[in-house]
């Protein structure tokens, strides 16, 4: 029957009804409006060897029963239509022929009562439903296939079944294809069975089982593969059951959720592999487990995106087998242990994967000797706050856990612990450790190790707290119980406080386990020669602690900034104020500049940290007054600014590392000289001044984050010298002086409290020093017979020295204090020139030594000129 265009609408019965004992077709090619009070079509076919042919591109509505019904007793069954709605069931169509049976809708499809599509091939061939929009109470599709040949489901819009399965589709066929895009089931979402030939299902969109699974697929035939984008499921996300004779395959590119059970569930009962992919942004958690895989043979676990446990909780089982050996390929996260069977178990952590798993208990299978841990990205072994709980992560049956990555316990928390029952081997990986660093009974994470060890691997410790303090033994980071031949490499400087941690190898009974240090090591004993016992080892000294060599650094900087800018008044002017002999003038000062370099070494007291320094020094000046007492005297009052620097650096005997130390600053004051002035030059002068300071400092240690930090204050001096002529010789245009002289030297330039990047609170000692020097100079006041009648004169000069400090320069670092050592006394020689070369201009210029205590020496150099108006 082909209808060429109309609308027809019934108010009671169906609006067609027609049966055939031959071929029927039913066509509305125009879009016809079709409504019937109880069907909206119903054709029957009871020709055996007949089709049935039913085509709508309008909209069939059945409100009391069915929108289309198409029984057939002969060979295909096609149904095209639209939108089809019904009160009972939307397409409802039954194949007891021989054919085939087609449904394709383009519309929606709605079953108001029952499903939205009900399909039966009782004994026919293949199925095949193409459907948009399905939706019925109980189910949105429903078919079933009884026949020989293969079922094809294909959806591309929204499937909903309310009540009961979203998508059920079960065939004894030849094989099952199921695409869809969303599916919503009050029941299960998707429900599919098969008895013979390939399963495949693929999802786009989301698929939701708000009672039961998301997807659950039973296969009996060969092949089963899913491919899942988002799907939710009460008890699981996937539940697939291969009972056949093929492979299991599950692929998931979204979010696949098990409320109550597991995200994905396998279970394969032939002698194939199950395969688990996990894709770039996919998650799949569930509540007893992410996957629970229970097969005969083997299993592939390959994720690149996130398996978890529903909780979030790294202590909860993230992965479980029955039955399968497996091999586990991470190569982003998964969180959570892992609960495997049978034998020859593998877990790679690829490069790019992070195994959390803290807390968690892990057991690797049956057979030891045939499970390992391939570590080449991240496994955390500890996590959370340090408000949490400490955490005991465990690896049990693991016959080689090999790390060429990191295992880390890193989170603040001091206490962690991970347990390896099996062998462990360093393949270049790294342990990292939360410790906090004192003595012995310091709080630590620990590795316990019950089993073998071999390799290398480094290890870092993050400071958990500690201030740091003089170790024993040490602190206990890796407990061997087995054969301890691999080697545990420290990786980067471990400090505290003053002290310099290293990690050592345990001596005597601990030999096996591995130790943190602030002591100097212990030296192990040398291998025995017949009949030589061998020598026992030399234990540690418990009161010499590893110094950290930043500690001579902040020592250097505040020794620096307090002595930079000091100076004696000939270091400032050269020489003595004097009346010139020839034409009476007085000479006096307006404008000068020095420069000054000088090498400083030093040792800390306890002969550990060696210090050398380099610094530079130019100071700008000039009198704004001057005036006389009576005529022979003068006073001058004076202005003066500078700059100046050094660098050093500190190498630690014990540990080997090193700092550098940079300080560089300003200084303003104010001078004022006295002058007694006779005409021979001898007599008494007075010299004072007082200066503010302020200066940038850094330390950076070797391996450590640079620290910055600022130091200001005073300084001042007061200065007293008397000049004797000793004698004159004419003929050579020389006079000779003696000049016993002393100075007093306050420094007040104090170092800012400051708290290292790693926590160690650093103050600076020796601010308020006062330094006193006392001497004498010697120096010849002459010139050249070609100079006669000149205004250029020279005077060379020796000066020796004693110089006291009454405070040593030092660091205290939470509360441990480290000095530098030898300058309490020190000897000091200086020589050098003095000299005018016309009225306006003179030069000085000097170098000097000093030695002290301990090693300690300073050499330095200065070059100054003064312009007289």
């Amino acid at each position: 029957m082909t209808l060429p265009g109309f609308g027809i609408s019934t108010k009671s019965g169906n609006a067609f009804s027609l049966a055939a004992d031959n071929e029927l077709v039913f066509t509305d090619n125009n879009g016809a409006t079709i409504t019937g009070n109880v069907d909206g079509i119903y054709a029957v076919n009871i020709a055996s060897g007949a089709i049935l042919s039913i085509t709508t591109t309008g909209t069939v509505t059945g409100s009391q029963g069915l929108g289309i019904l198409g029984s057939t007793l002969g060979t295909d069954l096609t149904i095209d239509a639209a939108d089809v709605s019904g009160n009972t069931y939307g397409i409802y169509a039954e194949n007891y022929g021989t054919g085939s049976v087609s449904i394709t809708a383009t519309g929606s499809v709605v079953g108001a009562v029952n499903d939205g599509i009900t399909a039966v091939n009782a004994t026919g061939t293949d199925m095949t439903i193409n459907a948009v929009n399905a939706s019925g109470q109980s189910s949105g599709i429903n078919a079933l296939n009884f026949g020989t040949g293969a079922t094809s489901i294909s959806t591309t819009g929204t499937v909903t079944g309310k009540d009961s399965i979203g998508l059920y589709v079960g065939t004894l066929g030849t094989g099952l294809t199921l695409d869809a895009v969303n599916v919503l089931g009050g029941g299960a979402g998707i429900y599919a069975e098969s008895s013979s030939g390939a399963m495949s299902i693929t999802t786009t969109g989301s698929v939701i089982g708000a009672l039961a699974d998301g997807i659950y697929a039973y296969n009996a035939g060969t092949d089963q593969s899913i491919h899942a984008a988002d799907v939710t499921g009460y008890t699981s996300g996937i539940h697939a059951e291969n009972s056949g004779s093929g492979a299991l395959s599950i692929t998931t590119s979204g979010t696949v959720t098990g409320t109550t059970a597991y995200g994905v569930e396998a279970m394969n009962a032939s002698n194939e592999q199950v395969s688990l992919a996990v894709l770039n942004g996919s998650t799949v958690q569930g509540a007893q487990a992410a996957i629970l895989v229970d097969s005969s043979t083997s299993m592939n676990i390959t994720n690149i995106g996130t398996i978890r446990n529903l909780s979030l909780l790294s202590s909860d089982v993230a992965i479980q087998t029955t039955g399968a050996q497996g091999t586990i390929n991470n190569s982003n996260l998964v969180q959570g242990s892992v609960q495997l069977s049978d034998e020859g178990n593998i877990f790679r952590n690829n490069v790019d994967g992070v195994w959390d798993t803290a807390g968690g208990t892990n057991d690797l299978g049956a057979l030891i000797a045939s499970n390992a841990v391939f570590n080449n990205g991240s496994i955390v072994a500890a996590n959370g706050s340090v408000a949490d709980p400490l955490q005991v992560t465990t690896f049990n049956n693991v016959g080689t856990f090999s790390n060429a990555g990191v295992l880390t316990m890193v989170n603040d928390r001091a206490g962690d612990m991970t347990t390896i029952n099996g062998n462990y081997e360093g393949n270049g990986g790294t342990l990292l450790f939360d410790t906090v660093l004192g003595d012995d009974s310091s709080a630590t994470d620990k590795l316990v190790i019950n089993g073998n060890t071999a390799g290398n691997t480094y290890v870092s410790v993050n400071n958990a707290g500690g201030s740091g303090a003089q170790t024993l033994n040490g602190i206990e980071l890796i407990q061997v119980n087995g054969q301890s031949d691999g080697q545990f490499v420290q990786n980067g400087r471990i400090v505290a406080g003053a002290y310099d941690y290293s990690l050592a190898r345990g001596v005597g009974t601990n030999a096996t386990n591995w130790y943190l240090s602030s002591a100097v090591a212990p030296v192990d004993p040398t291998d025995p020669t017949d009949p030589t016992d061998p020598t026992d080892p030399t234990d540690p000294d418990p009161s010499l602690m590893v110094e950290r060599p930043e500690a001579s650094g902040y020592a250097a900087n505040l020794a620096a900034a307090n002595n930079m800018f000091a100076m004696s008044l000939h270091d400032r002017l050269g020489e003595t104020q004097y009346i010139d002999a020839l034409t009476g003038e007085h000479k006096v000062t307006s404008l000068w500049l020095r420069n000054a370099g000088g090498h400083n070494r030093s040792r800390d007291t306890l002969d550990q940290l060696s210090t050398q320094a380099n610094r530079y020094v130019v100071q700008l000046g000039g009198d704004i007054a001057q005036w006389s007492h009576d005529g022979q005297d003068r006073f001058h009052l004076g202005v003066m600014g500078g700059y100046a620097n050094s660098k050093s650096r500190t190498g630690a005997s014990l540990s080997g590392y090193s700092a550098r130390a940079s300080v560089d600053g300003y200084s303003t004051g104010v001078y004022g000289t006295w002058y007694a002035n006779e005409a021979d030059k001898s007599g008494l002068y007075v010299d004072s001044w007082a200066q503010y300071s302020w200066f940038n400092n850094t330390v950076d240690g070797q391996g450590l984050n640079t620290e910055e930090y600022k130091s200001k204050g005073w300084t001042a001096s007061l200065e007293s010298g008397y000049t004797f002529k000793v004698g004159e010789n004419a003929a050579k245009n020389a006079t000779y002086f003696i000049q016993p002289k002393a100075q007093v030297t306050w420094m007040g330039v104090k170092a800012d409290d400051h708290k290292e990047v790693n926590g160690t609170q650093v103050s600076g000692e020796g601010d308020g020093n006062i330094q006193t020097r006392l001497g004498v100079k010697a120096f010849m006041n002459g010139y050249s017979e070609q100079d006669k009648g000149k205004d250029r004169v020279f005077q060379p000069f020796v000066e020796v020295n004693w110089v006291h400090n009454t405070k040593d320069f030092g660091t205290t670092m939470n509360g441990v204090s480290i000095k530098q050592d030898g300058a309490a006394n020190i000897g000091e020689l200086k020589v050098g020139v003095e000299g005018q070369i016309n009225k306006q201009v003179n030069l000085w210029g000097n170098i000097g030594q000093q030695i002290g205590n301990k090693g300690y020496s300073d050499t330095s150099a200065m070059l100054g000129i003064k312009y007289n108006f």
